[in-house]
């Protein structure tokens, strides 16, 4: 099967490789923040701010792309990982009827809808960064952390 690349008008930046120095765009790690302009010759995507006052340009692999799907007041995006049934599924898609949101997920032999209803849990999918320790408490807003080998 051939991969089909789904894009919206919100994501949640979830890095920052862009520019990993600037701080307004590592402060946006974490947000849902509304789509711009997408390029798909240069795989970039500019979000506007919180305040939409000023955007900001990031690499795709650096954002998830929302649906409107949500669990527990947050969205769901496209590769996020939802409790469906005992199971961690992959999303994968979703459509809407109506008022009616449903997601996609990809069992081996075929594509499943399921009611928003039906997610027991849901977690992001989050890309391997290195941050430092001190980047690490000032995100969590705690202190005194060690790296135990």
């Amino acid at each position: 099967m051939k991969n089909i690349n789904i894009e919206t008008n919100w994501v949640r930046v979830i890095g920052n490789t862009s520019d990993s120095n600037f701080e307004p765009m590592n402060e946006m790690v974490g947000q849902e923040l509304e789509v711009k302009i997408s390029s798909y010759g240069d795989n970039v995507i500019c979000v506007w701010d919180k305040n939409k006052s000023d955007i900001y340009y990031f690499n795709k692999k650096d954002v998830r792309f929302l649906t409107p799907a949500m669990f527990k007041g947050n969205h769901i995006a496209i590769n996020d990982e939802v409790l469906i049934e005992e199971v961690w599924r992959k999303v994968i898609g979703f459509f809407t009827h109506g008022s009616d949101v449903r997601i996609l997920t990809r069992l081996p032999d075929r594509t499943v809808t399921w009611e928003e209803d039906s997610i027991k849990d849901h977690r992001t999918e989050t890309p391997e960064t290195k941050m430092t320790i001190k980047q690490i408490e000032e995100k969590l807003n705690i202190t005194g952390l060690k790296i135990i080998e």
